[in-house]
């Protein structure tokens, strides 16, 4: 089965904090999308936003066309993705709406595990997995 990726996964690849995990994000990245990494719409917006500021948004577009070229499969948010992403909401107000929303693909099982870092995920009752 697949995973899914969360914005910060896309973000650490693009502006890794050293070299060590730049190499590690890379290889890591290239076995997931082997596998056809998912990332939900709202993981590109939210990329485009953060990235675009730094590098701006062409070269941000450049960086997801990349990816997709690899393996990368853009998904949109449908309507069960959004049921299940309100009712994660409703039992953990304080995570943000884009990390219940990525949730809600493996709760509805498109993927086994959302790839971050991020605690959120825990607290949302789904597996994850990261880069080391």
């Amino acid at each position: 089965m697949t995973s899914v990726a969360d914005t910060r996964l896309l973000l650490t690849l693009e502006f890794p904090p050293n070299e060590d995990l730049a190499a590690k994000a890379e290889d890591f990245v290239e076995k997931e999308t082997a596998r056809q990494l998912l990332a939900p719409s709202i993981v590109i917006t939210e990329f485009i936003k953060y990235a675009g500021a730094r590098i701006g948004e062409d070269a941000a577009r450049t960086r997801i066309r990349l990816l997709k070229e690899k393996g990368l499969r853009i998904i949109p948010i449908d309507e069960k993705d959004a049921l299940t992403a309100g009712s994660l909401l409703l039992a953990h107000r304080n995570v943000p709406i884009a990390d219940a929303l990525i949730a809600s693909f493996v709760k509805n099982g498109a993927a086994e595990y959302v790839i971050t870092d991020d605690l959120h995920f825990k607290t949302l009752g789904v597996k994850t997995k990261w880069i080391y």
